[in-house]
C-alpha cells in the first residue's frame, strides 16, 4: 500500500472514530454532549493559543482563565438552555481583562485579544450548538446532528468532487487544494441532504434546504478561516491529536463558523 493510501486509511478510521463519539454523545443527551463540547473547546483553545505564540512571543497569559470560562458557557448553557445565558456568561468577559491590570505583562493587549477571540471564535459557537438541540426546554438530538451531519456532508462532497472534476481553485493562496467546483458540489450535497432530513423531520424542506446552504458556506468560510490563521502561523496542521486530520480546529473548524449561522437562521424563521 502507498503512503497515500496508509494516509487516507487512516484518515478515514480516525474520522469515523470521531464522529461515532460526537454522534453517541448527542444521542446520549445533554450532558454528555455538554461534555465532549467542552473537550471540544480545550483542544480547540489549546491549539490557538500554540498558533498564536508562534507570531505573539509570551502571548497566552491568560489560557487557564480562558478556558474556564469557555467550559463555563457550556455548561452554563446546558444547566439552563435559555439565551439569557449567553448573557450572563459574557459579563464573565471583564475578568480578562482584570487580571491583565494586575499581571505584570507587557502583552496586554495580545493576551486580551487572544482570550477574547477564544471565547468569541470556539466557545460561543460550541454554546449556541447547545442552544440549538434545545426545544422548549426538551433535548433534541436530530436538531443537533441535522447541523453537524450537514458541515460533514459538504465536506465530503466538496473533497470528493473536488478531486474528481476540480480544475478552478478557489483561494490558492490560503486553501491550494480547494476548487470551485467542490464548493458547489459540497453546497449542493449538503442542500439535498438538509432537504432529506427536513422531509423526515416533517419540516417545511424548503427552509431546512436553505438551512443547508447557509450551514454550507458558513462550513466553507470557517474553513478558509483556519487555513489563513496556519499560514500565517507557518504551520500545516493545528494539532496532531486526530491521526490524518491534525488537530481539534482542523477538525472542527467549519462547524465553529456554521453553528452560529444555524442558530440564527432556526431562531428567525422558527426551525
Amino acid at each position: 500500500m502507498s503512503l497515500k493510501g496508509k494516509n487516507l486509511g487512516l484518515r478515514t478510521l480516525s474520522g469515523a472514530v470521531m464522529g461515532i463519539v460526537v454522534v453517541g454523545a448527542v444521542l446520549l443527551g445533554k450532558w454528555a454532549t455538554a461534555v465532549i463540547l467542552v473537550l471540544i473547546a480545550v483542544g480547540a483553545i489549546t491549539e490557538l493559543t500554540d498558533l498564536a505564540s508562534k507570531r505573539f512571543a509570551g502571548v497566552g497569559d491568560n489560557y487557564l482563565l480562558t478556558l474556564g470560562l469557555a467550559g463555563g458557557w457550556v455548561a452554563g448553557v446546558a444547566l439552563n438552555p435559555e439565551p439569557l445565558m449567553l448573557l450572563v456568561a459574557l459579563m464573565f468577559v471583564p475578568l480578562i481583562f482584570i487580571a491583565e491590570v494586575f499581571r505584570k505583562s507587557n502583552n496586554t493587549i495580545e493576551n486580551s485579544a487572544l482570550a477574547s477571540m477564544s471565547l468569541l471564535y470556539v466557545a460561543l459557537p460550541l454554546a449556541l450548538l447547545m442552544l440549538i438541540g434545545t426545544e422548549a426546554g426538551v433535548w433534541k438530538p436530530a436538531r443537533v446532528l441535522m447541523v453537524i451531519f450537514t458541515v460533514w456532508v459538504n465536506d465530503i462532497f466538496a473533497y470528493l468532487v473536488g478531486c474528481s472534476i476540480g480544475k478552478h481553485k478557489m483561494c490558492p493562496s490560503i486553501s491550494p487544494k480547494k476548487s470551485w467546483e467542490g464548493f458547489v458540489g459540497g453546497v449542493l450535497f449538503a442542500v439535498a441532504f438538509a432537504m432529506a432530513a427536513g422531509y423526515m423531520m416533517e419540516g417545511d424542506i424548503y427552509l431546512w434546504g436553505g438551512l443547508g446552504a447557509v450551514v454550507a458556506l458558513a462550513g466553507v468560510v470557517g474553513d478558509l478561516l483556519e487555513s489563513k490563521i496556519k499560514r500565517e502561523c507557518g504551520v500545516k496542521d493545528s494539532g496532531n491529536l486526530i491521526p490524518g486530520h491534525g488537530g481539534m480546529l482542523d477538525r472542527f473548524d467549519a462547524l465553529l463558523l456554521a453553528a452560529p449561522v444555524a442558530y440564527l437562521y432556526m431562531t428567525i424563521l422558527g426551525l
